[in-house]
């Protein structure tokens, strides 16, 4: 094999494996849109506390029908009051960022970062959202166990299309597994 289709399939691997870094997303349309269940703790990794997922058109005009980012569901908190969302398990888990819609009237967010119990994040400034339009979010926020979310008005709003990162570990062991197979090569030659 070439030197040059060698580095070929090494930046083809190499490509592979970072790509497992990439964000997931969760759209919340693999569950039934029951607006009387709650999110099962464990659904995608997580624990929602204060969760469930609504159809898009279980209340047409509502901001749940202009929430929905993707295909036929968004999340919402069901009382109308505070969202903490953990990691389950041990380990941490990272949050890029979501859509967010108010159910009913124009309302704002505010969003902090624990790990262990302990505040590493917390926005500086409120988000406000209305019933028409999905506003991004993006926090970009790693290496947390639990997302809480606060509103201002005491009432529902809608999240999709939430982005979470995998671990960049996995990008860093394939890279590390890759090193050494071109070491043991290499190492043959010589």
């Amino acid at each position: 094999m070439t030197d040059m289709l060698k580095k070929m399939l090494l930046s083809l691997l190499f490509g592979t494996t970072c790509a497992t870094a990439s964000a997931g997303v969760i759209s919340f349309d693999d569950l039934s849109g029951d607006f009387t269940e709650a999110i099962a703790a464990g659904y995608q990794g997580l624990v929602w506390e204060n969760m469930g997922a609504i159809r898009s058109d279980a209340f047409p005009g509502s901001g749940y029908e202009a929430g929905t980012v993707s295909q036929a569901n968004a999340a919402y908190n069901r009382d109308g009051g505070t969202v903490a969302i953990s990691k389950a398990g041990a380990g941490t888990f990272d949050f890029a960022g979501a859509f967010f819609t108010s159910a009913w009237f124009e309302q704002e967010l505010a969003f902090e970062g624990y790990l262990n119990g302990q505040l590493l994040h917390a926005t500086a400034t409120s988000f406000v959202i209305d019933t028409v339009t999905p506003l991004w979010v993006q926090l970009n926020w790693g290496g947390i166990d639990t997302l809480v979310i606060y509103n201002s008005s005491g009432t529902q709003w809608a999240m999709d299309d939430m982005a979470v990162p995998e671990p960049p570990s996995l990008a860093l062991f394939g890279a590390a597994a890759m090193g050494l197979v071109l070491a043991r090569r290499r190492s043959r030659r010589q």
